[in-house]
């Protein structure tokens, strides 16, 4: 029987230790405006927004600022503050007299469908001591480049200045080298690869990452950050499909959809890298799966799928398993004999053993031991 390995990249095929230099990056940046030097968040406080399902810095980012700035601001009520960011910072700086906050509360909060968490944070009401001009600019548009300037500096930090000013045609405003390159290490080696790429395993990439538009279409990739792309290159797995944020984003936008109802956990990623691991066609396999989001019916590429096979999926977090587990369900009442199985990786994580624990997902501290212990 065929099996299909989805793979999640951040966690599972890469150590992401650019993402979280770039949030440290990102984060240090405006305390170093409000002169606090030496202040930073400990890892802890990460994970404890990916306990309550918050994985993307791109949210990461602006809730932590807006944790800070509302601790400060709750001792200085008086406080007048402008809406930019940068301004904000530094007018906050002036006025700590001394005080620098202790222990960080991060509020808890419902996600509402459709909302990224940052955006979640705003219509509920969080941070209130931040005035609502400002706890706008922080909390919403999280993934505009233009309107997020949390967003912005966070990808110049991760993709480098020069990369940054080719990807958005903006001009650099902080110059530095590209932190995925000097701080991302590849997880898999010569052997765990090998065993990957047998010719009865059909793998595509899952993740949450930007990335170009899908690799059949020749449109302008002007706005889409080739940051999946860098990290199958770092693995060795440059030539497998992929199914990122931006083949998503492209979907959406040709279809006027929204392509935060796409990604992970819905279904429609873990259908669309499905049909690209069986076919090798990353935009037929989207086109199918935007099909079924909006009518409900496989169709397309789909009708050429083999009828039995099994899906894995391996991951460090719920997104990408609840994803599979409900395109397992999508194919099943197709007509399809699909069986999902299901794999955590923890790297030690406390946080993630204890999520694959709750959820009842098998899990394992690495790949050496996944696939000693596995079918793969």
């Amino acid at each position: 029987m065929k099996k299909v390995i989805l793979l999640d990249i951040d966690g599972v095929l890469v150590h992401h230790g650019g993402y979280r230099a770039a949030l440290h990056a990102t984060l240090n940046h405006f305390a170093s405006l409000m002169g606090l030097t030496h202040f930073d968040f400990p890892e802890e406080k990460l994970a404890e927004l990916e306990k309550h399902g918050i994985f993307s810095e791109w949210d990461m980012v602006p809730l932590l600022l807006a944790t800070l700035w509302n601790d400060i601001l709750a001792h200085r009520p008086e406080l007048s503050l402008p809406a930019d960011l940068s301004s904000a910072a530094a007018e906050i700086g002036r006025n700590l007299n001394g005080y620098i906050p202790r222990e960080l509360i991060i509020p808890e909060f419902e996600f509402i469908a459709g909302q990224y968490p940052a955006e979640a944070a705003l219509q509920h009401g969080c941070f209130p001591f931040i005035p609502m001009d400002l706890r706008v600019n922080i909390l919403s548009q999280s993934r505009n480049i233009n309107l997020s300037q949390t967003m912005r500096l966070f990808q110049h930090y991760s993709l480098g200045s020069r990369a940054f000013s080719e990807t958005y045609e903006l001009p650099a405003e902080v110059e530095t080298e590209s932190l995925l390159h000097t701080h991302d290490r590849s997880n898999i080696n010569d052997e765990i690869r090998a065993k990957l790429l047998q010719p009865n395993i059909h793998l595509a990439g899952l993740t949450a990452r930007p990335s170009a538009p899908p690799r059949e279409v020749e449109d302008s990739h002007f706005g889409y950050a080739p940051e999946a792309e860098i990290a199958l290159e770092l693995v060795g797995l440059a030539n497998i499909p992929l199914i990122a944020f931006g083949k998503l984003e492209y979907l959406a936008a040709q279809r006027g959809l929204d392509a935060g109802m796409l990604i992970k956990p819905s279904p429609v990623h873990a259908l669309a890298a499905t049909a690209a691991a069986l076919t090798g066609d990353e935009w037929a396999g989207l086109q199918s799966a935007g099909d079924w989001f909006q009518t409900g019916e496989l169709k397309g590429v789909f009708a050429d799928l083999p009828r039995a096979f099994e899906l894995f999926v391996v991951e460090d977090t719920l997104g990408g398993i609840r994803s599979t587990q409900a395109a397992g369900e999508v194919f099943r009442q197709a007509g399809f004999d699909v069986t999902v199985r299901t794999i955590g990786l923890t790297s030690g994580s406390a946080s993630k053993v204890e999520a694959f624990s709750q959820a009842g997902i098998p899990f394992f501290e690495n790949w050496e031991s996944l696939i000693a212990q596995t079918e793969i």
